[in-house]
Formats: C-alpha cells, structure tokens, sequence
C-alpha cells in the first residue's frame, strides 16, 4: 500500500508509572498508579499521522515476545501499513517512563531491544518513489537513517530527522536531512551551546545556524510550553503554545513530529505546518501515555 508519508524508527512497549512528586535521589516513595501504552518514537509518529488524516507507512522490527504481538495489533488498529515491519529473534523495545503529576513532566529510559536491528532496506526504492515524505528519529541505529535518507533524495523525498534522544548526529546525515526538529537539550548537543528554558531567540537562532550544513536547510526547535521557533531561509519565527491543563507530556514531541508531517505532506508550507503541529502537541498532553493521547484532526481543527 503506497503511503504519502514513511516512518522508519522505533516501536517500544512503554511500562509506566505515575507519581505525584519526584523522588529524592535514593528515596522509595508510593506510586499513584502503572500502565503499559504503545510508544517508541517511530510508532508515535506515525499513529499521530494517521490520526490525522494521512496515510502513513512504518517501518521497524518489533520482537519475537509477547509486547511484539501486543504491538503489531495495536498499531494495525490504527490504519497504518505494517507490511514493512519485521520480526526479531529476541526482546522488543522496552521504555520505562516516569510521570510526575506535580510538574507533569517525565523521565524515561529506553532499553533498544529489536529497535537495534531495524534496516533501512526494509522499504524499497517502489515505495520511496510513491513517497513524499522520510520521517526518522535516534531510536534506531544513525546509519540506517543516513543510508536510507541518502536513498530517498533520489525519489525527491523531503527528509525529516527527528534529532531524539539528545545524542551526536554526524555530518553526514544533517546534510541528508531537509529538516531537523529538536528540542532545546538536543539543540545544546548538536550546537555544543548552552541552551535551556528560557534561552533568548537570538540564541536559539545562532546556535541553529551551527549546526545545519547550508542556508538551503531547515530546523525547528520545540520549546515546551513557550511553543515553538521555526527557522527557515535563514529567517527565524516564534510560535506560542497554547494555555492547557497538561496532565503527562509523554509523547508531545512525537505528536508535533507527526502532525507537522501530516500537515506539511497535504499542503507544503512549513509555517503553516509548524503551527498545526504546536496545536497538535498542545492537546497532546491533556491524556495519558504517548500514542494513545495522540489527538484526531477533528479535535486539532475545532478543539473545544
């Protein structure tokens, strides 16, 4: 099945547990409440498309465990093309995440599992050519990223690299991406800069300029609850978050990357794109879990 938008990336079985305050270093406190959610950031990208209204292919390898099956189920449930997803001998991707009700922010530790073995040879140059748009993250192995953005140019791909979890990314695959979408930490790593909450545009916008490979390139930086700051043709915008009631931000920046995609695939301006997405993320953090509180396009469009 041709789909207008390919994610290749990670899908993990995500194990929960929410708290009302973040312990102490060394402390044991008293949970509130555990759930298991699909997540992994390929996954989540690609349920907030289709969710929204695109149709979407992803491409990845769950396990051979019972979280595989659990998985391939729910994500087939969601309208997307699996027939790109592969099964590994061994454990699926695991998260452990941590909610904290206080600040409703979290902290997560990822295990790879079979997210480690993904390749990008698992969807062809057929598919390619029918595709518009290549979205991947940092879940999966660099180099499958790089070599299959490299491909993608060839079918005149637009390539979306997601620069998530906070590590190095070479030279090489910035310059096969189109579009680079970050949050402040990864910013400060790719940048080397000092850049945290707060940080003055100005900042943000010289600290982008170091890390993209030429003026023909684009970037994104996710500010949180501030919103957001676009920088394309080396001209910077601010957009502002919107005022919600945030009850787990686990998944917000999945949501942005999806919805920006989606929009950006139907209508092709990357303001326009960026400030959908914000929305997107915005509701986003009302539910619980990562790509279960992912939000529909009716709700995106005519939020109540």
């Amino acid at each position: 099945m041709a789909s207008s938008i390919s994610i290749f990336g990670s899908i993990n079985m995500d194990l929960v547990v929410y708290c009302s305050t973040e312990p102490l270093k060394g402390e044991t406190i008293i949970g509130d409440s555990f759930e298991t959610f699909q997540g992994g950031k390929g996954a989540n990208q690609a349920v907030a498309v289709s969710r929204l209204g695109s149709s979407v292919s992803l491409i990845g390898k769950v396990g051979s465990d019972v979280f595989g099956q659990q998985l391939l189920k729910i994500l087939g449930d969601e309208n997307i093309d699996i027939s790109m997803l592969k099964e590994h001998s061994g454990e699926s991707g695991t998260a452990f995440i941590y909610v904290y009700k206080e600040t409703s922010e979290n902290q997560i530790i990822v295990i790879p599992g079979a997210n480690s073995y993904a390749e990008e040879t698992q969807i062809d140059d057929q598919t390619l050519s029918s595709t518009d748009i290549v979205v991947s993250q940092l879940e999966t192995r660099p180099q499958e990223t790089q070599k299959l953005f490299s491909r993608s140019r060839k079918f005149h791909c637009y390539t979306i690299l997601n620069t998530a979890p906070a590590i190095g990314v070479s030279e090489r695959l910035i310059e096969e991406s189109d579009l680079l979408v970050m949050n402040e930490s990864e910013l400060s790593t790719l940048s080397g800069d000092q850049i945290f909450s707060g940080s003055s545009y100005k900042v943000i916008d010289e600290s982008i300029k170091k890390v993209l490979s030429s003026n023909s390139k684009s970037a994104i930086v996710t500010l949180g609850s501030r919103g957001a700051y676009v920088f394309e043709k080396q001209k910077g915008t601010f957009l502002s978050g919107l005022e919600v009631v945030a009850l787990d931000s686990t998944g917000s920046g999945d949501c942005f990357v999806g919805a920006l995609a989606s929009h950006y695939s139907n209508h092709g301006h990357l303001l326009d794109a960026a400030n959908f997405a914000n929305q997107a993320a915005s509701l986003s953090v009302m539910k619980k879990g990562a790509s279960a509180s992912m939000p529909y396009l009716n709700e995106v469009v005519n939020p109540s």
